[in-house]
């Protein structure tokens, strides 16, 4: 290099600084061009990606408001049917309605399920859920304008009445025909019951048929009443319906003292309600099963041999021997 000239050497300068410049260039700033180009298309990349991410965030949301809708479609269907339906619930408040209304000559009442249709999905399975209902039947009397009523031992007929019993049928004879006995009612009581319960909840509630036919100088008035509810297995909504239809509202504190279902010939229960009532439904000639053939007869004649009198039959009333009495020999 010594024997260059200044020229020569002025040269050899710029020769060496161009390849710098080239080698930098190759090495350096075209490395970070594709570098900045790899960069500004990853973040292209990621920009789509958070637009599209962004806007399944977007769906996300408007399809979680509408699985909200859906729900609260779902529930509001729901809690249009009753939760439960119980047979013993809907007879006690059909009777309750009646009762409150004014129609209480009560002759028969029977509730039973309806069978319903199952439903069927398109691939031919039938679904778990499905539609239930309950009927009550009921059938009520009205009074005959003349004969002096009686309900829930209304005027007392037995032994408790405070006056001597032939006084008190006396008076209620001398009532025949007169105020407030001399005109029929249970007919507008009757309808004015149904139609109560018919507008209490007109989804699940449905008075199904009604027939009036007389018997005797009275009105015979009956009624079938629907109860629909819905059986689900995914159940979304909870009912916290305080319907009287819905959950009991009978007595609770009934004395079952002696034993309770099953009405013997004549109450001797003293603590129960009932005391000293007669079985309506005895029947003298009515077939005892659990009795050999003869016995029957023998109940009969004794019956009649006392006059058709039950009590006197049973000794009802009678002084109940003490455990220290010795059997009659």
């Amino acid at each position: 290099m010594s024997n260059l000239t200044a020229r020569e050497k002025g040269f050899m300068y710029v020769i060496t600084l161009l390849i710098i410049v080239v080698l930098s260039y190759f090495f350096g700033i075209r490395t970070l061009n594709d570098k900045y180009d790899e960069y500004k298309q990853q973040l292209q990349t990621l920009q789509e990606r958070k637009a599209y991410l962004d806007q399944i965030k977007a769906n996300n949301a408007n399809m979680a408001k509408e699985i909200e809708a859906l729900k609260e479609q779902c529930e509001k269907l729901e809690l249009s049917f009753i939760d439960k339906v119980e047979a013993e619930c809907v007879e006690q408040y059909v009777l309750d309605v009646f009762e409150k209304e004014g129609c209480p000559y009560l002759i028969n009442v029977a509730t039973s399920d309806v069978g319903m249709s199952a439903i069927s999905y398109p691939d031919g399975s039938v679904s778990p859920d499905g539609l239930v209902c309950a009927q009550v039947e009921v059938t009520y009397s009205s009074t005959d304008g003349y004969t002096v009523t009686q309900y829930n031992r209304t005027p007392d007929f037995t032994s408790k009445a405070t006056e001597p019993v032939p006084t008190t049928i006396n008076e209620l004879i001398g009532k025949m025909g007169k105020e407030p006995y001399n005109e029929r009612k249970g007919y507008a009581q009757f309808i004015s019951a149904l139609k109560k319960i018919n507008s209490e909840n007109p989804d699940c509630i449905k008075v199904d048929y009604i027939t009036v036919g007389q018997s005797n100088g009275t009105l015979v008035l009956s009624a079938a009443i629907s109860f629909y509810g819905a059986n689900l297995k995914n159940r979304l909504s909870i009912d916290n319906s305080q319907a009287a239809y819905t959950y009991w509202q009978g007595n609770k504190d009934i004395n079952t003292k002696g034993g309770f279902i099953g009405f013997p010939y004549v109450c001797d229960n003293e603590d129960s309600l009932w005391y000293g009532v007669t079985n309506l439904e005895f029947d003298p000639n009515a077939n005892k099963p659990f009795a050999p053939y003869w016995a029957n007869a023998v109940f009969r004649k004794a019956y009649a041999d006392s006059g058709n009198d039950i009590k006197k039959l049973i000794g009802f009333g009678a002084p109940k021997k003490t455990e220290t009495e010795a059997p009659a020999t």
